[in-house]
């Protein structure tokens, strides 16, 4: 050799197989059994466990109810179509679940905007308008100012609050 190195190709031996395999099978052991130590341990407790138990005096006095106003009366809802009038609540009712169709305008031919459906409250902000048979209202919901349209009386009941 004339300073060269030569470099032998590297050969795998039967011992080094057997050696390879015991020393994965021996830590393969040791990490199981420190596994299974460690479940074993957590698993049952060296001593039950105490439950707290804060008791708390019962109060001295009862305190008196303080009085309620009355309730008002649920509304009821009106023959559908009679006594609409701006300003006034009315609710959807006839529709038979099909709901009833709000409009950009007065009439059949308006585009549809929305459903309004059966027990539904609006506000009556415009109107009446007549068109195509029927007599038309302009509804805007009180819980959403973006939920307005115009709707055939013939399906919308006022909303009357007993006077006491």
């Amino acid at each position: 050799m004339s300073g060269r190195f030569v470099r032998k190709p590297f050969r795998l031996t039967p011992g080094m197989v057997a050696g390879s395999f015991l020393v994965t099978l021996c830590l393969c052991l040791v990490s199981g059994a420190g596994l299974w130590g460690f479940s074993a341990s957590s698993a049952i407790p060296s001593e039950p466990p105490v439950a707290a138990l804060t008791i708390l005096p019962a109060p001295t006095s009862t305190p008196s109810p303080t009085p309620t106003p009355a309730l008002a009366a649920t509304p009821s809802p009106a023959a559908p179509g009679q006594g609409i009038a701006i300003g006034a609540y009315v609710q959807i009712s006839g529709t038979g679940g099909q709901g009833l169709r709000l409009r950009a305008a007065p009439g059949l031919d308006a585009a549809l905007l929305f459903l309004g459906y059966d027990a539904e409250v609006y506000q009556v902000r415009d109107g009446p308008r007549q068109a195509d048979g029927y007599t038309w209202w302009y509804l805007v919901a009180p819980y959403d100012e973006g939920r307005a349209g115009w709707a055939a009386a013939d399906f919308l009941s006022v909303l009357s609050t007993p006077q006491p």
